[in-house]
């Protein structure tokens, strides 16, 4: 007789479980870059560490053909040929360290959605994995706004450079593959972003005494937008700062304001709320207040002493009571996540300020 039991340890449906498991939680492909900071990820090194020997790697790549061409005298080196390594691997530990951040923070914030597992396994997965489609066109994007930087900045580079043709060719190229790869940190920004705003809007009900799970999102939104400061304040450090054309200028100051805004736009609503619920316990708080009060004044009125004893410390039970709620914070943040990040905000600005001075008095 043939034997239809199936041993649920076997091989085969451990493979269907993945498979199953693997269909639950995709809801679109994952981009050619989340597959290969995946890739990097399951290798027996720490992912940063990969990534920061490719971008030594890259750099010695690049200053060794300008030491054979003669841009360059032998080992020495120059900013500027680390700015397209810096824009090739940085955001990628960028990326990979916000979907760890973003993965705990929801991990804090699931008790206050009313989801099922399933469901809380494919948000997860939105949060940790980029669509393909939105990869493909942000790096074409990119890829254009980078020719017409070039195109705007190509001869006054060279000019004051002296790149030969070699060289100019292989930076040119070099600058495109970062642009096309490294700007995905924009995407990914903002579609964490939006992301945030639409999970912090499921949740029915703030309390405004357990405020842990509330802020569990601001450590999400607060280091993307350091995140963009961190790449602010390195290209600052590595392009001349007498080639910032306009249009340069106006992309490095929209980042400081969309670093800013990152921080604070997804969580408003959640702000919005939590001060809506405080107005509504300080007003149930104050009917409180003026219905002991009457009372109170009911039996002076009447020389009726007996009860007056226990409505006084009513009243300081309720002024007790109305100290603590004006004590508490209706900005979803904490006041150490705030200062972090208004730090690495002020960083960039503080730099370009003091590149502009040694500038001036350089050139005077």
């Amino acid at each position: 007789m043939r034997n239809n039991y199936k041993d649920p340890n076997s091989d085969h449906d451990k493979n269907d479980l993945t498979q199953q498991k693997s269909r639950d939680m995709e809801v679109y492909a994952a981009s050619f870059l989340d597959k290969f900071m995946a890739f990097v990820e399951r290798q027996p090194i720490p992912y940063w560490l990969t990534y920061f020997v490719a971008f030594l790697v890259q750099s010695a790549i690049m200053h060794i053909l300008a030491w054979t061409t003669g841009w360059l005298p032998s080992y020495t080196l120059s900013s500027i040929l680390f700015l397209f390594p810096i824009w090739q691997w940085v955001p990628l530990v960028i990326m990979t360290y916000s979907n760890s951040v973003s993965r705990q923070a929801l991990a804090s914030f699931s008790p206050l959605l009313d989801l099922e597992e399933k469901e809380l396994v494919r948000l997860k997965y939105k949060f940790s994995t980029m669509p393909a489609r939105g990869v493909i066109l942000g790096s074409v994007t990119w890829g254009i706004v980078y020719i017409i930087l070039v195109y705007g900045t190509i001869n006054p580079v060279m000019e004051y450079f002296g790149f030969g043709p070699f060289l100019a060719t292989v930076t040119i190229l070099e600058g495109l593959f970062a642009y096309l790869t490294g700007s995905a940190i924009y995407y990914h920004s903002f579609r964490q972003l939006g992301l945030v705003n639409r999970t912090v809007k499921m949740v029915r009900r703030f309390n405004l005494f357990q405020l842990d799970p509330v802020y569990a999102f601001s450590r999400v939104t607060s280091f993307i937008g350091v995140s963009w400061m961190i790449m602010l304040t390195l290209t600052l450090l590595t392009f001349p700062i007498q080639f910032i054309s306009g249009l340069v200028l106006v992309i490095l100051g929209l980042q400081v304001v969309l670093g800013v805004a990152a921080f604070v736009l997804p969580l408003w609503f959640v702000h919005i709320r939590l001060r809506s619920e405080k107005l509504k316990l300080l007003s149930e708080l104050n009917r409180q207040f003026e219905s002991t009060i009457t009372k109170l004044h009911g039996c002076l009125e009447k020389n009726d002493m007996g009860p007056v004893p226990h409505l006084k410390d009513a009243l300081q039970g309720l002024s007790a009571e109305r100290d603590v709620m004006n004590q508490i914070r209706t900005w979803p943040w904490s006041n150490s996540t705030l200062t972090g990040f208004l730090s690495a905000t002020l960083l960039p600005i503080v730099l370009f300020i003091i590149q502009l001075v040694i500038q001036k008095l350089i050139g005077g």
